[in-house]
């Protein structure tokens, strides 16, 4: 099927590639006024290589076209986005029939941007995703693998993973001593199993001794000196889950 431009500027130029999720994706790519129309599921999921691998000529004004752009498919005009996923900065048009996405020349590479900041922002700060259509464009959401989906999953896994770790930890305190040892205490308000984790001292995992199950200790040799991140996974009925990441200097 050969689809009309929206803007009116001849035939578009269909693409296939593979997504992030690492399924098939199909787009279109109108190259004359280099806009793209797309599916939401391309729009989620199309990497940023693809969008700047085609060498064609740089981002025209949005206001070089002065009407209402029109499905490829329905002819129907296409309305604003004004979804909550697409950000104020961003310009996208979508077809109400559902048909698809219209992004204009340079608009694609703003969302992507825009997205993946957002899922970024939260995974560093630790703050939940509201929803999966926070993120996705609509249309998608009941797509449950791969890519972005699977990325904003973990995030809530994680999320609830270290809320649950928290209320579990009492506390933590580390001890250098001599000789290049350190000795770590951890105190849980249930009874539960406790394991040490230094990665940054490529230390193995360390099964903290304990004797009510409550108070936690372990002494571990040969850190250098310098400073190491270190976590603990905690086991109840079990159930494991890790917590937030410390830091301990040594001397």
């Amino acid at each position: 099927m050969i689809l009309s431009c929206p803007n009116r500027d001849g035939f578009l130029k269909t693409y296939a590639t593979t997504g992030k999720n690492g399924l098939p994706v199909a787009y279109h790519r109108c190259p004359h006024c280099r806009g793209y129309w797309l599916s939401a599921f391309a729009a989620n999921f199309l990497s940023d290589v693809d969008i700047e691998s085609q060498h064609l000529p740089g981002p025209l004004p949005i206001s070089h076209h002065r009407f209402t752009p029109l499905c490829p498919e329905c002819k129907t005009p296409l309305h604003v986005s004004r979804d909550y996923n697409v950000p104020s900065s961003v310009t996208a048009f979508r077809c109400p029939a559902g048909h698809g996405y219209f992004f204009p020349s340079g608009e694609l590479t703003k969302f992507k941007t825009a997205q993946q900041a957002k899922i970024s922002y939260h995974k560093l700060w630790n703050i939940p995703i509201p929803s999966v259509s926070s993120v996705l464009l609509v249309s998608v959401v009941i797509i449950l693998f791969g890519g972005i989906i699977a990325t904003t999953i973990a995030i809530r896994q994680q999320q609830t993973n270290v809320s649950q770790a928290r209320q579990l930890l009492v506390s933590h305190s580390t001890l250098p001593t001599a000789n290049a040892t350190v000795f770590f205490v951890a105190t849980t308000s249930v009874p539960a199993t406790v394991t040490l984790h230094i990665p940054s001292a490529n230390a193995a995992p360390v099964l903290m001794e304990t004797t009510d199950r409550t108070t936690h200790t372990a002494t571990v040799s040969t850190i250098p000196s310098g400073t190491f991140s270190y976590f603990f996974t905690i086991t109840v009925n079990g159930k494991t889950v890790q917590t937030e990441m410390f830091v301990f200097t040594a001397r």
